[in-house]
């Protein structure tokens, strides 16, 4: 397979707007409005980078680069990622530690997808943005897993019912 610069920052592209779109509906399948707006902050960052690509491939537009020929070993699992993320997403009845545990495999997946993909960069610029994103990927698994272990650790203050009554219980006027 060969690839330019420009094609590189396609795949780049549309795995960011896949994430969003996997973090805005796990989102909506939650009832707790921690997780919810943990999400949707993730969805938010999933855009975020996006954009950053898309600018970055409008500054690279003009240059011309060879293609190079590639093998990306992570692009299998990132497939597999990405079916997996859909099966979820269709599941009315998933739990939050399922949808944790695969968007979490999801940010590490899209880690080495980027670094695989700097190590074809045909330009010092490109593999700078690539490097940054893993780096970025890798964060957001940080996220993720530190709620992943609090959920693990107290998964009843996550239930919707011990949570809204928790809120309600607590006075805020001290």
């Amino acid at each position: 397979m060969e690839i330019t610069d420009k094609e590189v920052f396609e795949i780049a592209v549309n795995a960011e707007i896949r994430a969003k779109e996997a973090y805005e509906k796990f989102a909506s399948m939650t009832k707790s409005d921690i997780i919810r707006d943990e999400l949707l902050f993730l969805a938010r960052e999933e855009d975020k980078h996006r954009e950053i690509i898309e600018k970055m491939a409008e500054k690279f537009e003009g240059d011309r680069t060879e293609p190079k020929k590639i093998n990306i070993d992570v692009i299998g699992e990132f497939r597999v990622i990405a079916e997996k993320m859909t099966e979820v997403i269709k599941n009315p009845d998933i739990n939050i530690d399922e949808i944790y545990e695969i968007a979490m495999d999801a940010e590490l997946v899209s880690e080495r997808l980027y670094k695989e993909l700097a190590g074809y960069a045909a330009t010092e610029k490109t593999r700078l943005v690539l490097e940054m994103l893993a780096d970025m990927e890798r964060n957001h698994y940080n996220i993720l897993k530190k709620q992943y272990d609090y959920i693990m650790r107290y998964p009843e203050l996550y239930k919707e019912e011990f949570y809204d009554q928790l809120m309600k219980d607590i006075n805020f006027n001290f």
